[in-house]
């Protein structure tokens, strides 16, 4: 970037010496003119001037040439870069484009496995919200049976309170008439024996 400016003062000065070189010739075209229209007579003084002018003309084309040249290396030069530079730029620029490409297509993947796992996620959540639910009603379920175990063991409880009540009723009763009946059988044996022995003294 930094040659740019070069080649265009490059270019500026090329077409300044062609300028200076049409104005050399021309003026080389009016001297020759006014040569032959003097019928080739020429004072020494001013072939000696023209002859000094025309030596400067010279060297200052052969200085001008020389700086063409010059400028035309690096200009070469420049342009050597600038192609160089053309070729780098190019070069990065696929790279760029490439990578570009990878990552867009990678995140394309990318936004497709994000697309499926947000899919399996919701359908992971409806799940677990259907579990949730029969989880929930299996909890009311339990905690009816809860209920009933509780009111089954307090009424087996309760009939079994009954039931020890009874028996112990049962056996108090069985008690008492197993007394009464030994009491009455106690009774009789002693009847009879005062019976004889009223018998035997009457005899």
């Amino acid at each position: 970037m930094a040659s740019t400016p070069k080649v265009g003062s490059h270019i500026l000065v090329h077409r300044q010496l062609q300028d200076l070189i049409a104005v050399l010739q021309d003026q080389q075209d009016k001297l020759r003119q006014e040569l032959r229209t003097k019928e080739g007579w020429v004072s020494k003084e001013q072939f000696e001037a023209v002859q000094r002018e025309l030596q400067f003309e010279r060297e200052e084309h052969m200085k001008t040439k020389a700086k063409l040249s010059s400028e035309s290396e690096k200009l070469q030069f420049a342009l050597g870069e600038i192609d160089v530079l053309s070729k780098q730029l190019e070069r990065e620029k696929s790279s760029f484009e490439n990578a570009l490409g990878m990552m867009k297509s990678k995140a394309q993947r990318e936004s497709h496995q994000a697309s499926q796992l947000k899919d399996k996620c919701s359908e992971v959540v409806a799940q677990c919200e259907l579990q949730e639910d029969i989880l929930n009603v299996k909890d009311l379920r339990i905690n009816d049976l809860k209920q009933r175990l509780t009111k089954q063991k307090q009424a087996h409880k309760a009939q079994m309170e009954d039931l020890e009540i009874q028996q112990q009723q049962d056996a108090y009763i069985s008690r008492i008439l197993e007394e009464s009946g030994q009491g009455r059988r106690r009774a009789g044996k002693t009847g009879k024996k005062g019976f004889s022995k009223i018998s035997d003294e009457e005899l």
